[in-house]
């Protein structure tokens, strides 16, 4: 029995040693609700907040536009390379606060939270600054490999239309 509990105590270290401690990286986004399509997300820190663009589409095709900008000028800028998340703060050692999530999809910015467990984001993208009116998404951790073979020639970072 002794033994047994020193392996299992040996295998959750390992586990809690194998976990992300910070966002910045690559994720795999959920599949977008409208386009059906799924992107690899890098998460960069910048002047002590995090900003997210999407690098590239799993499915190789070219980028789309940011059509439905509300900004007439940002409407013929590419999806890719274009900053959505962005002002993330670190808050404890898992939650990041006070951040912005733009959607492409119908073109509107919303309050952004993250917690991040181990191996997954969990996003809570909300109307108001409190969550009660949210939606959540999960992205999923990739290693340096596992993008390699997706990632040819990372986009330009383009920051032009987000709040700082």
């Amino acid at each position: 029995m002794r033994i047994l509990f020193i392996l299992f105590f040996i295998l959750n270290i390992q586990l809690i040693a194998n976990c992300n401690t910070d966002i910045t990286g690559y994720w795999l986004s959920p599949k977008d609700e409208v386009t059906g399509r799924t992107s690899i997300v890098e998460i960069i820190k910048k002047d002590g907040k995090y900003f997210g663009y999407k690098v590239v589409y799993l499915d190789s095709l070219l980028s789309e536009l940011d059509i439905h900008n509300e900004q007439y000028s940002l409407r013929d800028r590419e999806v890719l390379g274009s900053v959505f998340i962005y002002n993330l703060e670190k808050n404890t050692k898992n939650s990041y606060i006070k951040g912005r999530y733009y959607d492409f999809d119908i073109g509107k910015t919303f309050h952004l939270r993250v917690r991040l467990e181990c191996e997954k984001l969990v996003f809570i993208i909300s109307i108001d600054n409190a969550g009660m009116l949210s939606k959540k998404k999960i992205y999923q951790y990739l290693s340096p490999n596992d993008v390699k073979f997706y990632i040819k020639n990372k986009p330009e970072i383009d920051f032009s239309g987000i709040e700082q």
